[in-house]
């Protein structure tokens, strides 16, 4: 399999099982409670490790236990650890995420040392004998971490090595303005369709297909759906191919995001058909909603293939 290298979020998930939202003001007492590893690229680089990639993994702890415990998780997983550094002041970023009875997630998080991910944080050597590189878009918030996301697409750029991006639910408008920069320099980006709007500017509900459009004229040569529908979609200059989501009893979300991603970059390292890819993409995060949590809970190709065949 490929090497991978990935940029982005580390951090410690505190999962509580909520019967209902308070009002502000209110309590709300859990159901279950669940502490796991967790980050948007944490997630992703798992899912491509238990699928037999070598996935090599960008970021920053803080001097505390949760970290310790982060690193030790990442590495039984079979996650490199080596390019992941140690903050001096800022702790281990730790995630309150409140998942509803009927599954979704709704996360409160303080960055911590992540945001302080600083380029000479970000190593050539990482990149050496990659074959892509997946940049978390939680990275892009703040510098300095967006400043060394930077630094790791001019890298994968000056040595060929395609870039994917993920765009996460809910700060698509906060990082449009860079994202539509980036254009150029990406392979693939990743986004649900209800944000493709607001990465454009455009009113919810504005017809997808010139948005779509806008983005390839931008200079990105593939860009993955999560969600359009009842299908996930791959659009590309030359067409676009589609999957049907896969039934599945949703437990949880978290991380479903993290797992279609990378079940699009391995398709896209194995070369399969984009319909193929899609179908692929979609068994990954089908599998991830029936877990609780995400971190060590995801899944890997192994399961993806187990759910198609079925």
């Amino acid at each position: 399999m490929a090497t991978v290298v990935l940029l982005g979020d580390i951090n410690i998930d505190l999962v509580l099982d909520i019967p209902f939202y308070p009002p502000e003001g209110g309590e709300g007492i859990a159901t279950r409670q669940t502490v796991a590893l967790g980050g948007s690229a944490t997630n992703t680089a798992i899912a491509l490790a238990r699928s037999g990639h070598e996935a090599r993994l960008i970021g920053r702890i803080g001097a505390d236990a949760w970290g310790r415990q982060a690193l030790s998780d990442l590495a039984g997983a079979g996650v490199t650890t080596r390019w992941i550094g140690e903050d001096p002041a800022e702790p281990t970023q730790i995630n309150v995420v409140t998942v509803s009875p009927g599954g979704e997630r709704t996360m409160f998080a303080y960055r911590g040392a992540n945001a302080q991910l600083a380029p000479n944080g970000v190593a050539e050597a990482a990149f050496e004998g990659a074959a892509l590189f997946h940049l978390s878009g939680y990275a892009l918030l703040r510098a300095p971490q967006s400043q060394a996301a930077r630094r790791a697409i001019d890298i994968a750029a000056t040595r060929d090595i395609p870039v994917s991006l993920d765009v996460p639910g809910g700060i698509a408008s906060t990082i449009a303005g860079t994202v539509l920069n980036l254009l150029p320099k990406l392979d693939t980006i990743l986004l649900d369709g209800a944000d493709l709007p607001r990465l454009l500017h455009r009113p919810q509900g504005s017809d997808l297909e010139p948005m779509l459009a806008a983005l390839l004229a931008g200079g990105v040569r593939r860009i993955a759906l999560k969600g359009d529908g009842a299908v996930s979609r791959l659009c590309q200059r030359g067409g676009a191919e589609s999957a049907p989501w896969f039934p599945a009893a949703v437990v949880d979300t978290t991380g479903a995001g993290d797992a279609f991603a990378a079940g699009h970059i391995h398709g896209r390292l194995t070369g399969i058909g984009g319909h193929d890819c899609c179908r692929l993409a979609n068994a990954f995060g089908a599998v991830t909603v029936t877990r609780k949590g995400a971190g060590t809970a995801m899944p890997g190709l192994p399961d993806a293939l187990r759910l198609m065949n079925d």
